[in-house]
């Protein structure tokens, strides 16, 4: 299962990616609640609440609690890595969900989560 970050969703929805088409179709893409919020923040396709409802109806990871974050974060030695608390959330996510991957545009976040061994390089580039 890919919990797929918004880095990710945002170049989806600017230029369709056939590896998350992919993906959506077999039913293996994970949403976070975090990552939800940032692209309601944004400005998804329209219509927004479709979208919106549709990224609601996804799968989604098991959501780590600020005390496993932070356990996370002080185990791994990942402050000042250049990641956020939301890049945190969904590392920790994804250590507590079974099989799941980060697929994510990001660098910094890709290279913690090569790190942890939670990263997901799609087929197709």
């Amino acid at each position: 299962m890919i919990l797929v970050d918004t880095s990710v969703w945002v170049s989806h929805f600017r230029q369709s990616n056939l590896n998350l088409v992919y993906l959506l179709t077999n039913d293996q893409v994970l949403c976070h609640p975090l990552v939800m919020l940032e692209i309601a923040c944004g400005s998804p396709p329209a219509p927004r609440h479709k979208t919106l409802e549709y990224l609601d109806k996804l799968q989604t990871v098991k959501t780590a609690t600020t005390r496993e974050i932070m356990t996370l974060i002080e185990t791994h030695d990942l402050q000042d890595s250049g990641c956020g608390a939301i890049d945190m959330a969904l590392l920790a996510s994804a250590l507590i969900t079974e099989n799941a991957k980060i697929w994510t545009q990001d660098k910094k976040l890709d290279a913690l989560s090569k790190k942890l061994g939670v990263s997901f390089v799609p087929k197709f580039h």
